[in-house]
């Protein structure tokens, strides 16, 4: 039983095997390296997919459905007279790949980065219907980012972030992979994608037709037979071929059921119907990498795959707007498979990859934020003490007893700690409350914002180098606010009791242990997020761990 990897689209589903020799192929449905998604329910209700299932549709286009992945969030779906679940509906698919590779083994699946856990819920319940059992969810843009590095062995500069534009029939995804990392950054997804050129590629056909012969287009748009229903099927079919043929040819010829003229579709057709509907893309994907705050020798590189990665205008759009020629594999359609099924060797090697609950990174999100709730936290343990020795005690503590301060006393003002036994009578207490500290306010303050900034901002070395900052900006505060207080307190000692000779007002006041331990957590907040950052753990190698970033 050897490993394998399935790619589920909206239109076809890719799956490769990695061979004995430890060599990666694609699995061929009769011939061809793309299973069409689509799955037809026939009169007894079971489920056949693939090219089964778009032939036997033409008998019954009623029971059939071409993209069940688009209606992952519909429950279940009408075919003919039969109500199926979505679960099996996407079960029927991954059965028809798992027939195909024999004994099954261990089975990796891809899934849109987008996806919240409703959806992938629903995948991992199809899989284990179609016999997969547990699987490993792999998300998209971290199978193609791997499929970058491992296959296609681009250079990668230590501190790059590539951007990964998959445009697919039925979405858009574009993401920004941090390849140190190996985890998603930034991301955004459209609901455009092939089906919506073609859509309008079917639109313009329909303006020409539609003129000519009315009723002939009547009967493709508005269905109403199983004859109109399957003329309407093949002429979406004529279309999207002549879609891909324009991706090599500047004219293709198109079928049109029930309409004697011959009829073509031209490249310039095509961008002209295209361009609107993939400017949006080029717009978020200009958006992530400004958000990014990514200079040109950050941007590693841009990535297109899926099968519109095919057209040629989706290229050229996105190198006028960023300025970097993108990468387009030779088969844009296995990228996600492909690159899958390295993810599992590279987590076993011990390189750092996020798959579909994007566990790994949240955990090293989570590393500065814990950081700075702790120092927070120290702030309710003594900063300051005044203590022992002095022949008229101080404050509120008789001689011999000790005044504790803590940082919230220190920064919002307030009275200090004295044990119950250490107390003065009532009647002879002395001034010990003092106001409130601007500068341990501001470190108060400064440790917050850190905080806020740990969880909300999404690109890594942005937010290492923020956090870091406000850190040491934060242990500054401290350390100037300390001095001062010791000063203060000093003078407090020196007006309420007799210091004994030899002794200074300063050797009674003494700095505690919640002082020590919040400059301890932010100068490992500091060093952890500047080790982060530093060029010689990055060159150490796209995705390998040499420690941990707090």
């Amino acid at each position: 039983m050897y490993p394998f990897a399935i790619d589920l689209g909206t239109s076809n589903t890719v799956a490769v095997l990695r061979g004995a020799d430890g060599q990666v192929r694609p699995l061929l449905f009769d011939g061809r390296e793309q299973l069409p998604s689509a799955v037809y329910a026939g009169a007894d209700g079971a489920l056949i997919a693939g090219n089964d299932a778009e032939r036997l549709a033409r008998a019954d286009p009623a029971a059939f459905e071409p993209n069940p992945k688009r209606r992952v969030d519909d429950g279940t779906v009408l075919l003919g007279s039969h109500t199926v679940a979505v679960p099996d509906l996407l079960a029927a698919v991954l059965l028809a790949v798992v027939e195909r590779v024999g004994p099954a083994g261990p089975a990796v699946l891809t899934v849109p980065s987008t996806w919240a856990a409703s959806r992938r819920a629903v995948l991992t319940a199809a899989a284990e219907r179609a016999g997969l059992g547990a699987v490993t969810l792999v998300s998209e843009p971290i199978a193609a980012a791997v499929y970058y590095a491992s296959v296609l062995h681009q250079e990668l500069p230590p501190h790059g972030a590539l951007l990964v534009v998959d445009v697919g029939a039925g979405t858009a995804d574009v993401a920004l992979v941090e390849l140190a990392a190996r985890s998603v950054v930034a991301q955004r997804g459209l609901d455009v994608g092939g089906l919506d050129v073609d859509a309008a590629l079917v639109g313009l056909l329909g303006r020409l037709v539609s003129g000519a012969a009315p009723e002939a287009w009547q009967r493709l748009a508005v269905p109403v037979t199983n004859a109109d229903r399957r003329d309407r099927l093949m002429l979406w079919q004529e279309v999207r071929a002549a879609k891909e043929s324009l991706s090599r040819l500047s004219v293709a010829p198109v079928h049109v059921p029930g309409y004697a003229a011959d009829l073509h579709l031209t490249r310039d057709e095509l961008e002209a119907v295209a361009t609107p509907l993939l400017a949006p893309v080029v717009d978020v994907a200009a958006e992530l990498v400004a958000e990014a705050g990514l200079g040109p020798h950050e941007l590693a590189g841009v990535f297109l795959v899926g099968g519109g990665s095919r057209m040629p205008l989706l290229g050229r759009l996105l190198h006028a707007r960023l300025g970097v020629a993108p990468t387009v594999a030779e088969r844009p359609e296995t990228v996600a498979a492909e690159g899958a099924i390295h993810v599992p060797a590279a987590a076993a090697s011990g390189e750092r990859v996020t798959t579909a609950s994007g566990s790994t990174t949240l955990r090293r999100r989570w590393l500065s934020p814990v950081t700075l709730v702790l120092a927070l936290l120290c702030f309710v343990l003594p900063f300051a003490t005044v203590s022992c020795g002095l022949p008229d005690g101080y404050g509120h503590a008789r001689p011999g007893g000790t005044t504790k301060y803590n940082g919230l006393d220190l920064a919002l003002g307030g009275r200090p700690d004295v044990a119950a036994d250490q107390l003065r009578p009532a009647g002879e207490w002395r001034e010990d409350r003092l106001g409130p500290q601007p500068l341990y306010v501001g470190a108060l303050v400064v440790v917050g914002v850190a905080l806020v900034a740990a969880l909300m901002l999404a690109r890594p070395r942005r937010r290492r180098a923020v956090v870091a900052g406000l850190g040491a900006l934060a242990g500054l505060s401290l350390v100037a606010g300390q001095a001062l207080v010791v000063s203060r307190l000093a003078e407090r000692v020196r007006e309420q009791s007799a210091v004994p000779a030899g002794k200074d007002a300063r050797d009674f006041v003494g700095t505690g242990a919640g002082f020590w331990l919040t400059l301890v957590l932010l100068a490992l907040l500091l060093g952890g997020n500047l080790a982060a950052l530093l060029p010689w753990r990055r060159a150490a190698g796209p995705g390998k761990q040499y420690g941990r970033s707090m």
